[in-house]
């Protein structure tokens, strides 16, 4: 592979931030216009071709400008991770035992009604071995997305319904013991291929259990990344 120079690398992270933000593609005119690189427009569109040559952007229609793709957003977030700084959330910093099962259901609950309420997404705690299923922020959520999912909202909730095929789903993933992150086609199932899950696993009482968040490939990587890292 052709190596990346520190304006390719700019360029890229520019092309992702504003992807995060707005939603729209980014031309070399418009990249100028709002960054200083001190380039011409001309030299843009070359990095812009020499990144998409290497599949870390695409131009999703002629004339148009470039978008980051998943493999990009791949390498983003692994740099992310290399240097993200913990976000503690405000429920309690530590661990009931799950013999006291009230006081236990109340700690979960909070820990995740503090995620989704932070992180503006669908927030889960999943204890596979038990059944055990808790998720907050679903109305949050389909309330400032149901127009960009449509029919993705009957799959969404029928995933949350169905919970212990969901609760084998979320074990058969190959996890660390740090946060994992799964973008686009690395989800298993065909109705999360659309979607982000940002996952860690954690130990109570010699069981393991995990908490994440879900949400599609425009989310605000850095501030979830640390908020799920902060978490028990």
């Amino acid at each position: 592979m052709s190596r990346l120079t520190e304006r390719n690398i700019e360029i890229l992270k520019i092309i992702i931030e504003e992807y995060i933000k707005t939603w729209e593609v980014l031309w070399s005119k418009l990249l100028l216009k709002k960054y200083d690189l001190w380039v011409s427009s001309a030299t843009v569109r070359g990095d812009m071709a020499h990144l998409e040559t290497l599949k870390l952007i695409y131009q999703p229609y002629n004339s148009a400008g470039r978008l980051p793709t998943a493999k990009w957003i791949r390498a983003f977030v692994s740099y992310l991770m290399q240097d993200t700084p913990e976000y503690f959330l405000e429920a309690k910093n530590n661990t009931v035992p799950l013999s006291n099962l009230r006081e236990f259901s109340e700690f979960i609950h909070s820990v995740v009604f503090n995620l989704a309420k932070n992180t503006k997404e669908i927030a889960f705690f999943v204890l596979p071995e038990k059944k055990v299923i808790e998720y907050s922020g679903v109305a949050q959520f389909l309330e400032r997305n149901h127009k960009r999912l449509w029919d993705d909202i009957f799959h969404l909730l029928r995933m949350l319904e169905d919970k212990p095929n969901f609760s084998d789903f979320i074990e058969s993933f190959s996890t660390h013991a740090w946060v994992n992150i799964y973008i686009w086609e690395e989800n298993i199932l065909p109705y999360l291929k659309d979607y982000t899950i940002i996952l860690k696993p954690i130990e109570i009482d010699g069981i393991t259990g995990y908490i994440w968040i879900i949400w599609g490939l425009k989310m605000n990587y850095s501030f979830n990344i640390s908020a799920v890292k902060g978490i028990i």
